[in-house]
């Protein structure tokens, strides 16, 4: 036994049993800490409401809109609350590759989340149960909502674990809805059926929320603060707040201070900026899992929007599926001019195994990566830039010279530094023996063909993991331990995963907390008064509808679907039905990755006169959609 652990544990139990008394003999005088002292007329009263709903979920992403839509299906009237404008909602859930764990064996699958769990004991096992539980018939939930069934059950995967050295590994497996992976298409379901069911959920774009309305002396969470244009709205949520607002990956204060992480950007949603941690702490939640991440790893940064070129860094064959580009004649160096990783080894989600543990990789400032004109000839970096890197030159993107020494002077680098670590690294390719990072021997190729190039890179996260703690009902904890009378997370603000990710398993949570939360908010709760607040006020309705945009003389309006929303097109016809030009209305595709697909789709259907034309590499969703967002436009023109 290990006596000193066993004492650690045995402490805190001590001091609560002390505060435990201390509180038991201040009830008898206050009437005890959680006890509604009162029907709660009197604070509902006190408060002037704008609106008034059975639950508001706070972020329009997977797990709101899982939540939003289980409390709506339970007879629920619900708000969603959504930061961001008409467009850009879906948090981190439209980003992603698309595909949900599944859990083919309980008992398997309970054994590989515990060693998932590592020797962070915080977790309980009641939680691994939970998620697990629900993991088995996650996809029966999703075909509910009008997946194909066929396509959903024929994509399962078994064998599928992130860390096939933990046992259990062989239950884990993954689905896409609809068979379909890099589409956004689990998000567009969860969308498309929120927005089926408007007669129950209202949506407030542009309404961060700012404050939990907390009755003091009960705790019960009585509403939402929510801002819009400068006004701030009081609105009253009767059965319970859902808070399922992503993380804090988009703020830098609070990735330095809870994640040590500096100059570090997200990869996928661009409102996160931890508003809701502030939020649990104002109600008195508890917090957990704040220095676990989804990543890093390492990425170009677009100068211009501070988003990743691409949603992974294309590291080596076959683990990634992009290009493998640093499988090539490529190193990765550090601000001092030495290598920091193994190039050709992906990160498992941003985590590299040291000794036998799991680190999240450390990225150093003022990274670089470096290569020769060889890799350039094999593969871009990434499938979105152009293929000899020609427009990336051109913007600055990427430094090019006919030297070592010359790159270095380009990059502001010590010359002499990253010389030596470009010839020790040939040295290592002809030997075949990389003793630094152990780079697989068939990956070794020297950077000796000029010209020679380099770009940035900096830490990229998917997401991370930290925010209020939750137990198996989604409750909101305190720090005592006790549940926040009404009021539940979900997703990724405060995943239950304290150490390394498994792929797959944030969207499966968006789920099954999702559900959980939406369930629990539902519920009528007997605590409170039923009766409206609203006292013949009209309340504020800030829904925004789809834009509907007018057509002119030989002009159509075509929509389709992109990689997380609709595009809207309007095609203008000449004489002969010619095609003579083509303007985007809407479109909230991802900026600096479809960028191209934007400009050359329309320019090729022009030229062509058809919609028989190339997708552009790397942004072949945002391609189709442009493509059949015109042929809706020329169906009106016949």
């Amino acid at each position: 036994m290990n006596t000193g652990k066993t004492w650690r544990r045995f402490v805190p139990l001590l001091m609560l049993a002390v505060l435990v008394a201390v509180g038991l003999a201040a009830a008898c005088v206050t009437g005890g800490r959680g006890v509604a002292s009162g029907s709660g007329s009197a604070f509902l009263e006190g408060v002037s409401w704008d609106a008034e709903y059975d639950v508001v979920v706070i972020g329009f992403g997977g797990a709101g809109s899982a939540a939003a839509i289980t409390a709506a299906d339970a007879g629920a009237r619900v708000l969603l609350l959504e930061k961001a404008p008409m467009g850009e909602e879906g948090g981190n859930t439209r980003y992603p590759y698309g595909a949900t764990q599944k859990i083919g064996n309980r008992e398997q699958g309970i054994t590989y989340y515990k060693a998932l769990r590592g020797k962070f004991d915080h977790l309980s096992d009641e939680m691994i149960e939970f998620f697990v539980d629900n993991s088995m018939t996650i996809d029966d939930w999703i075909i509910g909502l009008g997946a194909d069934e066929a396509k959903t059950k024929g994509s399962r995967r078994g064998g599928r674990p992130e860390y096939p050295e933990f046992p259990g590994g062989e239950s884990i497996g993954s689905f896409t809805v609809d068979g379909e992976a890099w589409t956004g298409s689990y998000w567009k379901l969860l969308r498309k059926n929120i927005m089926a069911r408007s007669d129950k959920i209202h949506i407030w774009y542009s309404s961060p929320a700012v404050q939990l309305i907390q009755d003091k002396d009960t705790r019960i969470i009585h509403g939402v603060k929510a801002e819009n244009r400068g006004k701030t709205y009081n609105i009253r949520a009767i059965n319970g707040v859902v808070m399922a607002m992503g993380g804090f990956a988009c703020n830098d204060e609070m990735l330095e201070n809870y994640t040590r992480l500096a100059d570090a950007y997200s990869k996928g949603a661009r409102y996160n900026t931890g508003d809701g941690v502030k939020m649990a702490i104002d109600v008195g939640a508890d917090l957990w899992n704040m220095s676990t991440l989804s990543g890093p790893d390492v990425n170009f940064v677009i100068p211009e929007t501070g988003i990743a070129a691409g949603y992974y860094y294309t590291l080596a064959e076959p683990f990634h599926p992009f290009t493998g580009f640093t499988s090539n004649n490529v190193i990765n160096v550090g601000g001092d001019g030495t290598r920091f990783m193994n190039e050709a080894e992906a990160p498992r989600h941003g985590y590299v195994e040291t000794s036998g543990t799991w680190f999240p990789l450390q990225v150093p400032h003022g990274s670089w990566c470096v290569f020769d004109d060889t890799a350039r000839r094999i593969t871009p970096p990434y499938l979105s830039w152009s293929p000899d890197l020609s427009e990336e030159i051109a913007r600055g993107w990427v430094i090019k010279a006919n030297t070592i020494r010359e790159l270095a002077e380009k990059m502001g680098m010590d010359s002499v530094a990253l010389t030596k670590t470009v010839t020790d690294f040939n040295r290592y390719c002809a030997q075949g023996n990389d003793p630094d990072f152990h780079v697989d021997p068939k990956y070794l190729k020297p950077i000796a063909t000029a010209p020679f190039y380099a770009f940035p890179i900096k830490a990229t996260i998917l997401n991370t993991q930290g925010g209020a703690r939750r137990n198996a009902k989604c409750e909101v904890m305190d720090v005592w331990g006790e549940p926040i009378p009404h009021l539940y997370s979900a997703g990724e603000f405060g995943c239950f995963i304290p150490d390394v990710y498994q792929a797959g398993g944030d969207l499966a949570e968006t789920a099954i907390t999702g559900r959980e939360a939406g369930k629990n908010a539902a519920l009528p709760k007997n605590d409170v008064p039923r009766a409206s607040v609203m006292r013949n006020k009209t309340p504020a309705d800030l829904r925004t509808p789809l834009p509907v945009f007018p057509a002119g003389p030989n002009e159509y309006i075509g929509t389709a679907m992109g990689i997380s929303n609709e595009i809207i097109v309007k095609v203008t016809l000449g004489s002969a039905q010619k095609i003579t030009d083509i303007a985007f209305l809407w479109i909230h595709e991802t900026r600096g990755i479809s960028d191209r697909a934007i400009v050359q789709v329309p320019q090729a259907i022009i030229r062509a006169q058809s919609t028989n034309v190339d997708t552009v590499t790397g942004a072949t969703v945002t391609s189709k959609a442009i493509i059949n967002a015109v042929n809706d436009a020329l169906s009106k023109a016949k």
